[in-house]
């Protein structure tokens, strides 16, 4: 590829050089020196020319394309200058040929016009190289320079400069009693100093300004004091809330997989009265899949979930029975932890619309509407916030968010709220087989089912680690029978379900590993169950229209046959040979019907995407011209 070379000291010069990308810097430093030569007429020495781009000088041994240049990219050429303080023979007659051309006024060693100076630094240097060449020793060399003398005082040896002599007194007299400070390299003397010393230090000595404190600098494995520091005095040192436990800005690592995103009805595994300390875990177990949102649904589709936060001050609790305000009005520009003033009207529209249409009525944008037969209603989950406490104690969680079961709307209405603008009601009545967990039976099942407060927080698992020493030392003493334990909660399948799964003759192996695990609670059952016993090896999703080969596996029916078509007759897991269930065609209407009947009785909603398939109809209409066609 062709690169532009630009050499800008005196006269510019232009050239234009073949490099390859997978080529040395080197050799285009070569190609440049040839180039640039050829367009002035002057010597470019290849030991002082540098090629720069982007910035950056290029280095022998790298690559061009290591530098990202491209096609016709410009490169910039620099000559380096001599340094006078090398030795003879370091230096390179080469390195110093001059040719001063008056046509074009470039010199070509020295990035800028020569001057009287440079004329004779470079007499010297022919100088030197004569000397060598004779053998001589160069006796009429000129000795160092001496330094340069003080801007402030111009070397004046009477005179105070805080600059050149002492920093306390100016003065430059008492050399033999004078420190240099080793971080700053100003000059002291040891009268002066704040506190006078009389014996020169033996190590390194540092002025005031440069010695580190030792109360602020601590060694190792000695904590900071921190007691007097700025952010300590902040207001905000004295407050002992939590901000979220390390999930304030943390994002969903776990999607539920039993059910859809749009299942309605009751998760398989949750029980009324399970509870989260985060919304982020209510989202992951599928109870509520919205983080922040307060309903979970849209304007084309029933909700299927709620949580009561008291979000609204017309929000009214009953316990079996609760006012729901819908959402919008709130100006969400700025601050939306401050933004708690209705600013404008709600509509029914998206999410206020979803509530609407879980009711068994008809849809009414003006006057709302009210069920017939409200137990005909679409069943929405409904969880209850801890901050309903400051209205609704009695109902309210003590800590997080809780499952309270299913209700149902019984009506919708539209009216003035308590800011004045327009919003949007619902009554939801309860309607769950499972006792309410403020009630005593809902109590007495959530202890009888082990039901504790779920936390996966950074904060929490970092308090089980501190404290796995402890439990490690009571589970030792409560085996030697010194102490109690505590009882937990085992779950075991029903007999109905264990009748299933003793037909289930493919997958024994799968059931007999499943019954030697112990699960704390049917939601861990079903997590071991779906996440990982009856995961397709090819989908990673739990299985759909399930085949179980001779040896063991159960895999999705279409994966299986596109693995056998792509791979052969083989267990897509073990590689097993699987030519006893026959080709493809026999596979594809195979399935493991006893495993679909357990996982059915597991989720109810399984196998409802393909169980049920829509039957052709004899004569449609089109969607668009709506004349009659064939089937």
């Amino acid at each position: 590829m062709q690169v532009k070379v630009k050499f800008t000291a005196g006269k510019i010069v232009n050239a234009v050089i073949e490099v390859e990308r997978t080529g040395d810097v080197k050799d285009a430093r070569k190609s440049a020196s040839k180039a640039l030569e050829a367009a002035c007429g002057t010597k470019f020495p290849i030991g002082r020319l540098a090629l720069i781009y982007g910035g950056k000088q290029l280095a022998d041994g790298m690559k061009i394309h290591e530098y990202s240049i491209k096609h016709n990219d410009t490169l910039l050429a620099h000559l380096k200058a001599l340094v006078l303080d090398d030795p003879v023979d370091s230096i390179n007659s080469e390195d110093i040929s001059v040719t001063v051309t008056p046509d074009n006024g470039l010199v070509s060693p020295l990035p800028m016009p020569l001057t009287n100076p440079d004329v004779q630094m470079m007499d010297t240097v022919a100088s030197k190289l004569a000397d060598a060449d004779m053998g001589t020793d160069a006796p009429n060399a000129e000795p160092n320079a001496e330094p340069a003398p003080c801007d402030q005082c111009d070397g004046n040896i009477n005179s105070k400069c805080k600059s050149c002599g002492c920093v306390y007194c100016g003065q430059k007299d008492d050399e033999d009693k004078t420190l240099a400070c080793d971080e700053c390299g100003r000059f002291y003397h040891m009268r002066c100093l704040p506190e006078p010393i009389t014996e020169l230090p033996a190590d390194d000595w540092y002025c005031e300004f440069c010695v580190n404190d030792p109360n602020v600098v601590i060694s190792g494995e000695t904590k900071l004091d921190l007691s007097n520091s700025r952010k300590a005095k902040m207001p905000s040192a004295k407050q002992t809330k939590s901000w979220g436990g390390g999930m304030a800005c943390a994002s969903a690592s776990k999607t539920c997989t039993i059910v859809g995103k749009d299942h309605v009805g009751p998760i398989p595994g949750v029980h009324v009265g399970q509870a989260w300390r985060y919304r982020l875990q209510v989202t992951a177990s599928g109870v509520h899949r919205p983080p922040v949102g307060g309903i979970s649904g849209s304007s084309t589709s029933p909700a299927v979930s709620i949580v009561l936060a008291g979000g609204y001050p017309e929000d009214e609790d009953r316990g079996e029975e609760f006012t729901y305000t819908g959402s919008g009005g709130y100006d969400l520009s700025g601050n939306r932890r401050t933004a708690k003033v209705q600013t404008s009207d709600q509509e029914l529209t998206r999410q206020n619309r979803s509530l609407a249409l879980a009711c068994a009525a008809e849809v009414d944008d003006i006057n709302g509407a009210e069920a017939a037969d409200w137990k005909l209603s679409t069943p929405v989950r409904v969880c209850r916030s801890y901050k309903i406490a400051k209205k609704h104690p009695e109902f309210a969680p003590e800590v997080g968010v809780r499952y309270d079961g299913i209700y149902r709307v019984v009506k919708y209405w539209r009216q003035k709220g308590e800011s004045g603008h327009y919003i949007w009601r619902y009554l939801f009545r309860r309607d769950d087989v499972e006792p309410a967990p403020w009630t005593a039976e809902g109590k007495a099942n959530i202890e009888r089912w082990g039901l504790t407060l779920f936390d996966e927080s950074p904060a929490a698992v970092e308090a089980k680690a501190a404290k796995a020493s402890v439990k490690r030392v009571r589970k030792e003493t409560a085996a030697a029978g010194l102490t109690r334990t505590k009882k937990v909660y085992t779950c075991t399948p029903s007999p109905e379900l264990l009748e299933m799964i003793r037909l289930d003759e493919a997958n024994r192996r799968m059931w007999t590993t499943m019954a030697d695990a112990t699960y704390e609670s049917i939601g861990k059952y079903l997590e071991a169950l779906c996440e990982n016993a009856l995961v397709c090896p090819i989908c990673q999703e739990l299985v759909q229209q399930p085949v179980t080969t001779s040896c063991g596996h159960s895999i999705c029916n279409p994966c299986l046959c596109k693995a056998m078509k792509q791979y052969g007759v083989i267990c897509p897991i073990c590689r097993s040979d699987i030519a006893d269930m026959g080709s493809v065609e026999n596979v594809r209407s195979t399935m493991n019907h006893d495993l679909v009947t357990i996982l059915k009785a597991l989720i109810p909603s399984y196998g409802k995407g393909w169980e049920v398939k829509p039957k052709v109809i004899g004569i449609q209409r089109a969607v668009r011209s709506g004349k009659i066609v064939d089937e």
